[in-house]
């Protein structure tokens, strides 16, 4: 069924039965007092005989069983009409009707007789009218009655013509989604749809496009890390494959020299599968972490004395910057002395001879939480604003033209952003080309 025509029928629907329950409820209330202020009339005008018959007789009640009622009056309906007048005792001074006076009575419609502020007598009325009365009741309530049907119908017509505008005006948006989601559905994610409202359906189409975009990305990321999978390995594989040639050819005992080009390019091989799977295993949350209070002064320390002695033959400065008291970090030291020792490698790498590289540690509050921070920073080349974004992907390199052997793979960064995520803390990056890069590193405090 087309949505709208599936949306206008349920919107006529409600609003016709709305449009329903309006009329009745109106015509029921617009009747039921029209009935009441015209008895409440009638009883009011014949109340007021019974007065002026009161006044006439010099306050007495004396004669009035002969009382003429019907004197200028027509009668209607003389088997169902009843009038009767009581004393203020409760006495029957007066009666004109069917039967006896009890079931008028007990009807309870009655009206008091006032005379200079005394009561009287109490007066009894049920259809005591006169014609004309009678014939100005009939068209009052018989105008009302057509009226209703006539505004039922009118408002009827009006609903389905605002249902329908309604209708076209709620579901353009979704006709006009419609086919981008067909789109996207078939994999055609370069789409984007115009937003042209701020309301729920400007929402949805941002979050359409946002969800696009993504798609997008993660489509291309895989593409690209299938080709840079497919390239880390081929070259390894082709180096041990012309060495298996080279022994094949020559015949001879191999030397352990021969042997150990080869020994290198599978160790290399070991370690990118053996990253690659600790990152898909952080990416999808599966990653099992030995989680401690943990002093981060001794793990640093640990790291930079396993590179200090590259650092002095470089004559690279470390300098370390700690906090006066101790500051323990909720970690896994094992993944968090990996996510350092990338960190500091990357940094020892890109600082030339001469430089500096700095360690901080301080305690710092994120979103009322507590972390530990530890900011490695290195007077290196930098790194161009626009390459900032991508540093923490798979394979990316700031310089696609230095060799993956002197440069590393390209998992490192990736590997301790997902590592520091895992433990619920978070990395950023500030760089500066000719200047330097500092990493901060930010772990939930124990």
């Amino acid at each position: 069924m087309n949505v709208r025509w599936c949306i206008g029928d349920k919107l006529f629907g409600a609003m016709a039965v709305l449009v329903l329950f309006v009329t009745v409820a109106y015509y029921g209330a617009t009747q039921g007092y029209l009935e009441s202020r015209f008895d409440r009339y009638f009883k009011e005008k014949t109340t007021e005989l019974f007065e002026i018959y009161y006044k006439e007789h010099k306050h007495s009640w004396e004669g009035i069983e002969e009382m003429n009622i019907s004197d200028g009056l027509e009668q209607r309906n003389p088997d169902e009409r009843a009038i009767a007048l009581l004393s203020p005792d409760g006495n029957i001074l007066f009666f004109r009707g069917s039967g006896d006076a009890g079931p008028l009575i007990h009807q309870g419609k009655r009206n008091t007789v006032m005379v200079n502020g005394t009561t009287v007598g109490t007066v009894y009325v049920d259809k005591w009218e006169s014609t004309e009365d009678y014939l100005l009741k009939k068209f009052v309530l018989g105008s009302m009655r057509t009226q209703g049907i006539w505004v039922l119908g009118l408002t009827g017509i009006v609903a389905l013509l605002l249902g329908s505008w309604l209708t076209k005006k709620l579901t353009q948006p979704l006709e006009r989604l419609t086919p981008a989601i067909q789109k996207i559905a078939v994999g055609e994610l370069h789409i984007r749809i115009p937003v042209t409202t701020r309301d729920e359906f400007g929402k949805i189409t941002e979050a359409l496009n946002h969800m696009a975009q993504q798609l997008l990305r993660a489509e291309e990321a895989r593409k690209h890390l299938t080709a840079d999978v497919a390239h880390e390995l081929r070259t390894p594989l082709s180096i041990i494959q012309c060495h298996m040639e080279m022994i094949q050819e020559g015949g001879r005992d191999i030397p352990p020299e021969t042997l150990l080009p080869m020994q290198d390019e599978v160790i290399r091989l070991s370690k990118l599968v053996d990253d690659l799977h600790q990152l898909t295993l952080a990416e999808a949350g599966k990653l099992q972490l030995n989680q401690a209070p943990t002093d981060l002064v001794p793990l640093l320390d640990r790291i930079i004395d396993m590179l200090k002695p590259e650092a002095e033959e470089r004559h690279i400065d470390i300098v370390r910057s700690y906090p006066a008291q101790q500051l323990n970090a909720f970690i896994d030291p094992n993944r968090i002395t990996q996510v350092f020792y990338n960190l500091l490698v990357n940094a020892m790498r890109y600082t030339s001879s001469g430089g500096r590289i700095s360690i901080r540690i301080t305690d710092s509050s994120h979103d009322d939480s507590r972390f530990a921070s530890v900011s490695i920073a290195d007077t290196g080349v930098g790194i161009a604003a626009e390459q900032l974004p991508f540093l923490f992907d798979r394979f990316y390199r700031a310089e696609e033209s230095r060799s993956r052997h002197t440069g590393g793979m390209g998992l490192g960064l990736a590997i301790a952003k997902e590592f520091v995520e895992a433990h619920r803390g978070f990395i950023s990056v500030q760089s500066e080309v000719g200047r330097g890069t500092q990493f901060t590193v930010y772990l939930p405090c124990a």
